[in-house]
């Protein structure tokens, strides 16, 4: 039956049936069938490609009936937590994380900070791990004066040998400015 409608108003909209009264007081009564009438005249000038250039909807009042019926919405209650553990466990977990990054950084700079150009001392510097059970105070004298003197004498000899071989590079680099401005000079004489 609903189809049989929509193809007649279908039929009415593209002057293919003549428009009866029963029609004509539907058409000019009830609001739904007015606006079904105009989308349907729409839907025909856009297939025939007759469409003005600039159309004007008028939506507000299907926005604002759609807002009047939306149900309003409530946010719920805020709840107060008890802070009994909870509160407890919170700085106890931020130390147990500060204390694993500082056990990994330690760890990281004891396996990657040897150097295998410099000799190592027999014995360690610092050591964070107590070899029999306990831990025993540790001195940065431990390896004595020396271990420190040697390492600054190998540092103190590769920047001498850095600086020499810059020196030498720098002579070398002016006597073949002066033999080309020599050059230049015998070539071009003014």
């Amino acid at each position: 039956m609903a189809q049989q409608r929509d193809e007649l108003f279908s039929a009415l909209v593209d002057n293919q049936h003549p428009l009866d009264d029963h029609w004509l007081e539907d058409l000019k009564s009830d609001p739904q069938v007015q606006e079904r009438w105009q989308r349907y005249h729409l839907i025909g000038d856009a297939m025939r490609g007759d469409l003005p250039g600039e159309m004007a909807f008028d939506i507000t009042s299907k926005v604002a009936a759609a807002l009047a019926e939306e149900p309003a919405i409530l946010a719920p209650q805020a709840v107060a937590k008890p802070k009994g553990v909870q509160g407890f466990w919170r700085p106890v977990a931020q130390l147990a994380i500060a204390a694993s990054v500082a056990l990994v950084a330690i760890v990281g700079v004891q396996q990657y900070s040897t150097q295998d150009d410099l000799p190592q001392p027999s014995s360690p510097v610092l050591s964070t791990l107590p070899a029999i059970g306990t831990a025993a105070p540790v001195s940065l004298e431990a390896a004595g004066p020396r271990a420190g003197q040697q390492q600054g004498r190998l540092v103190q000899a590769e920047q001498q040998r850095r600086v020499n071989a810059y020196l030498q590079d720098h002579a070398q680099q002016l006597r073949l400015q002066d033999d080309e401005n020599g050059e230049d000079n015998e070539a071009n004489p003014q």
